[in-house]
């Protein structure tokens, strides 16, 4: 019984010593498990760190920005459109040779005719020219280039020629504004002719266009004082026998009527071989319907024909139209003709308004 005992007890002893073993093992394992989800915690933390360089990428991505590829490529285009624009204007100067330069129109050797009747020749140095020092004395010659400079061919050489203006002052209150033209010989200024404005104008724009010199000026009309011109014009002139030939002119009534004479037929450089009309229509019907006409042959500055004649209209300011008869035998001339049909001013005798045409008699 006493031996039963003692065995109990030492199998009881063994058993425990068994149970404690059993949690020791997972004691000794524990620690690394418990570090293990510390460790693990770790990561997820240090994924919000590293998530700045993932907000500063976009931030790279800026800093290699396609954006200002596409503002240069715009650009390129603008830039490739100017060039047709500058292409277009060197042709017209480079057809027969260099184009006139404005510092070579301001050093011009011009033709004028002065107070005196006589014809003067002198050499604008930076567009000026003075003979004497006081107005007051006779021989006094002031001219002075105006600001209004064309270029554009005149005499249907290829080459681009030019116009100017000045303005003559011989002593007086008067100062005349002229046109001229100046031709382009071989990249050489030659002022060929002169055509007078007006005395005091306001000269409004100068352009050659269609081998014509367009001249758009403000003149005196009847009334008008000296200080103030108001008569809004607009005037082509032709080369024609190394002079400006006026071709067409148009004045403006009270009103702001723009009284304009246009020739419908026949065209210019129609050849003629016999009698023929000219027909057209005026804007503005003459005083008493009345208009003139002038036919100039060339080398000869006076018309070798000239008279009036009536036209269809209501005479009270309102539109009209004209067939003229001409009679080349009349004229007895073989060749070209200019032929100019004129509204002259009643009250001063000055035009307002004038077309040509141009045509050649067999």
């Amino acid at each position: 019984m006493k031996h039963l005992l003692i065995v109990c007890l030492i199998c009881a002893l063994g058993l425990s010593a068994c149970s404690t073993g059993i949690t020791a093992s997972p004691i000794a394992t524990n620690p690394p498990a418990a570090a293990t989800p510390a460790f693990t915690a770790l990561p997820p933390s240090a994924v919000p760190t590293e998530a700045a360089p993932t907000v500063a990428f976009p931030t790279t991505t800026a800093t290699n920005t396609p954006a200002p590829l596409p503002t240069a490529t715009l650009i390129l285009p603008t830039a490739t459109l100017i060039l047709p624009t500058a292409t277009l204007i060197p042709p017209s100067a480079t057809l027969a040779g260099p184009a006139l330069s404005l510092e070579q129109l301001r050093g011009a050797t011009l033709t004028i005719q002065g107070a005196d009747q006589k014809e003067h020749v002198i050499t604008l140095k930076d567009g000026k020219f003075q003979q004497g020092s006081d107005p007051a004395q006779p021989g006094y010659i002031s001219v002075k280039m105006g600001e209004q400079v064309a270029f554009g061919d005149l005499n249907g050489d290829g080459s681009e020629d030019a116009a100017i203006s000045i303005a003559e002052n011989y002593g007086g209150s008067g100062t005349f504004v002229s046109v001229v033209a100046v031709l382009n010989q071989g990249g050489n200024p030659q002022a060929l002719a002169t055509a007078l404005i007006d005395d005091r104008p306001m000269l409004n724009r100068l352009e050659i266009k269609d081998g014509q010199l367009w001249v758009d000026a403000t003149v005196h009309g009847p009334n008008d004082p000296m200080c103030c011109p108001s008569l809004p014009s607009k005037r082509a002139y032709r080369l024609v026998d190394n002079s400006l030939a006026l071709a067409q002119l148009s004045t403006t009534t009270a009103n702001r009527i723009e009284r304009v004479i246009q020739i419908d037929s026949p065209a210019n450089g129609t050849e003629i071989s016999g009698p023929f009309v000219i027909k057209g229509g005026v804007t503005v019907s003459p005083f008493e319907n009345s208009l003139g006409y002038s036919v100039f042959v060339p080398g000869a500055k006076d018309p070798v024909l000239q008279a009036g004649f009536t036209i269809k209209g209501d005479g009270l300011g309102g539109p009209g139209t004209f067939e003229l008869p001409i009679d080349p035998a009349k004229i007895n001339f073989k060749g070209p003709l200019r032929i100019e049909i004129s509204d002259v001013s009643a009250a001063d005798g000055s035009y307002l308004a004038v077309e040509t045409v141009f045509v050649v008699l067999k």
